[in-house]
């Protein structure tokens, strides 16, 4: 069996030129793939929003219809439900309407932040965002039963659009309501 020798003049490795030729291929990959991971993730902040404020419309959707009270009902009960957006403190209310004598009068009362009783929960944006074109002191978007209208404080018409962005971007996501309240992206 032999074996081959190995000469010392043969000893092979990678020359200086090479080491710094990889180190800089790799740290430039290393930064295209940071930048990247920071747009991905203002996106990712965008869309989390965006899904969080379509989820709460559908709930104020959804609670409308369950607790529709009937004409002549003696209680207070909720006739609509809905979410109010704030602008200035980039903060939205899921809120509840409650009218006395039932649900037959129309409602357009909306949310004040005065009756507590009102308020079912808060949110807030995340700090990245902002709300477009909130006229000063909000607006709401109300599900009135039985027939799930949609009723708002805007006197735009329809269909509703809300707009959260990404600060300083260009980069946005709009939340569209119709007046039979589909809701859409």
């Amino acid at each position: 069996m032999s074996r081959g020798k190995v000469f010392l003049g043969e000893r092979r490795g990678y020359s200086l030129v090479e080491l710094l030729v990889v180190l800089g291929i790799t740290v430039l990959l290393s930064g295209v793939l940071l930048a990247y991971n920071r747009s991905s993730e203002r996106q990712i902040v965008l869309y989390r929003d965006q899904a969080l404020i379509i989820g709460l419309l559908n709930r104020a959707k959804s609670l409308a219809a369950q607790k529709f009270n009937p004409a002549g009902s003696l209680t207070d009960v909720p006739c609509a439900f809905g979410l109010h957006f704030d602008e200035v403190s980039k903060d939205f209310y899921l809120f509840q309407d409650i009218g006395p004598g039932g649900c037959d009068t129309p409602r357009t009362a909306g949310f004040d932040g005065a009756d507590t009783a009102e308020l079912i929960e808060t949110f807030s944006l995340d700090r990245r965002l902002e709300f477009l074109s909130i006229p000063a002191g909000g607006f709401d978007v109300m599900f009135v039963a039985p027939d799930l209208n949609v009723s708002t404080t805007l006197l735009l018409g329809f269909p509703i659009t809300v707009n959260i962005r990404v600060l300083g971007e260009t980069l946005k996501a709009s939340i569209i309501i119709s007046s039979a309240g589909q809701i859409s992206t």
